[in-house]
């Protein structure tokens, strides 16, 4: 295993642009997780340290690289709220370490404008624990965190196991956002309705039979060290580089749910261009007191297609009995091409499956739900999609508020959850 993952490590050092490693000692012999945090600009980081630092103790050691980041052109605010972070987790330090948690810190505040932002932040920190894991040899996991998330008393531990199983490559914990902690009823107003359509829309994907409908938030990804080397590591993108990372390796990983819980912050912010903070800040600046989501008739179409996929590799006889909004969008793609190449690379039925959903992967679900939205199904309020959903999904309920909504489909995602590993045998 060590032999392994040094030589993987090495190809990805060789292919891929990474830096030096921050750290040269050697890690404790009992290393059993590497959590990385990026933070940039945050206000107050010791609630996540805290948090952290009451977890139940692992078996093993666990190392914690905060990247403390910028960009070349930040203001001395923005500097001198990163020092105030920094005095933050050293004041925690101790309670850390008490916790079997060491600290490393990196300090990156000059990093191109171009490419400063979320993603390269955590390919920072996720290269470094790649490092530290080829250093410590052996093939561990790293744990993807942020700055203003809490999380359960579990999550330590849940990691530890999961990743014990050397099948397991891929992990993502439970999220919930603790909205009734809040004081401002426009924030909580606000995310109840972004939780609500992150889970909607994964629910609304499963029903259409999308093997790949995860949940990707970046504080809730864990990965393989050899994983995420022969993936190509983190992308560099300043948001939504969680959601390319985790459809990056979805078709070809092992995954399984974490049964430990992330409780990220209901907050805004404007320090990404989209995200939770971001929607948060558009959705309070907007006066709105009801989001639109996708058209239930969207997970419809796609259920439509989805379910041709299996027949695909024998004929494609199904194909034009698709409405003609999806004939588009596969026109478009150049569908027909990318078919007779998937087939033409594929000796059996289940290496058809493979190699179709590694190519209809979670950006082209994605470029697809916006094809339909814009061309056929225009967006309408999140309580009616939802409650519409809903009545798919199960038996009928008289419509439900948006809290009973998001307890709801709450539900939903923590039975998927309870369910444990999700099959990916690659």
């Amino acid at each position: 295993m060590s032999q392994d993952i040094a030589k993987i490590s090495a190809n990805y050092k060789h292919r891929f642009n990474v830096n030096d490693p921050y750290f040269d000692e050697s890690p404790a012999e009992e290393l059993s997780l590497i959590i990385v945090i990026p933070s940039y600009k945050e206000p107050d980081i010791s609630y996540t340290l805290s948090s952290l630092s009451q977890c139940i103790a692992p078996k093993g050691m666990v190392e914690l690289i905060v990247v403390i980041n910028a960009p070349e052109n930040a203001s001395s605010d923005v500097l001198e709220m990163n020092r105030h972070t920094i005095s933050q987790i050293r004041s925690r330090e101790k309670q850390l370490v008490e916790n079997r948690i060491s600290l490393k810190l990196i300090q990156e505040e000059n990093l191109p404008k171009k490419f400063a932002g979320a993603g390269l932040a955590r390919k920072i920190g996720m290269d470094e624990a790649l490092q530290r894991w080829t250093l410590a040899k052996k093939d561990g996991p790293i744990v993807c965190l942020d700055a203003d998330c809490t999380v359960s008393k579990d999550y330590l531990i849940a990691a530890e196991k999961a990743f014990s199983n050397p099948l397991t490559k891929l992990a993502h914990y439970q999220f919930k956002h603790l909205f009734l902690q809040e004081k401002d009823e426009n924030l909580i107003n606000g995310i109840v309705q972004y939780e609500l359509h992150l889970r909607y829309h994964i629910q609304g994907l499963k029903w259409a039979g999308y093997p790949n409908a995860m949940h990707t938030v970046g504080s809730c990804m864990a990965v393989r060290a050899s994983a995420y080397a022969k993936s190509g590591g983190m992308n560099r993108r300043k948001a939504g580089e969680d959601f390319y990372f985790m459809h990056k390796l979805l078709p070809v990983c092992q995954f399984t749910y974490l049964p430990a819980f992330v409780y990220p912050s209901c907050r805004s912010s404007d320090r990404v261009p989209f995200g939770t903070g971001r929607a948060q800040l558009e959705f309070l600046d907007a006066g709105a007191q009801v989001r639109n989501t996708y058209h239930p008739e969207t997970y419809a179409s796609l259920k439509q297609f989805f379910e041709l996929v299996p027949s695909l590799y024998h004929t494609d006889e199904g194909l034009e009995e698709l409405p003609d909004h999806l004939h588009k969008f596969l026109l478009e793609q150049g569908f027909e091409n990318r078919l007779k190449d998937i087939i033409s690379q594929s000796k059996t039925a289940n290496i058809f499956a493979k190699n179709f959903w590694q190519w209809m992967d979670g950006f082209m679900v994605l470029k697809m739900t916006h094809f339909l939205r814009d061309n056929s199904y225009p967006e309408i309020p999140i309580d009616m999609a939802c409650n519409f959903l809903l009545r798919k999904l199960e038996e009928s309920y008289p419509p439900l508020s948006l809290t009973e909504l998001l307890e709801r489909y709450q539900q939903f995602d923590f039975r998927d959850y309870s369910r444990g590993l999700t099959t990916n045998d690659t």
